[in-house]
């Protein structure tokens, strides 16, 4: 796991799977897929549940992909010379 997302887990989770709301919709899905999500839901857990849990996991990847992308391509100053540039 990149570094700066350890704490961002747990956050994104808690902000994809929202336990107060109630279920109102529907999707359908192929038997196959039907398959493979069934094949990801952990006992006592719903489908929701796991569809709740991937999109937090893509949502943490995206955040790592973004965050490799500014450590390789951000130029970085001291906060010295950044509070003198600001005129702080």
């Amino acid at each position: 796991m990149h570094e700066k997302t350890k704490g961002a887990k747990g956050i994104m989770q808690q902000s994809a799977i929202k336990t107060e709301e109630i279920a109102n919709k529907r999707v359908a899905l192929t038997p196959s897929t039907w398959a493979a999500l069934s094949r990801l839901k952990e006992p006592g857990k719903s489908l929701g549940d796991t569809v709740a849990a991937l999109i937090a996991e893509h949502q943490l990847r995206a955040l790592e992909r973004d965050l490799d992308q500014v450590d390789k391509n951000a130029k970085y100053v001291s906060w010295e010379k950044a509070k003198k540039d600001l005129g702080l």
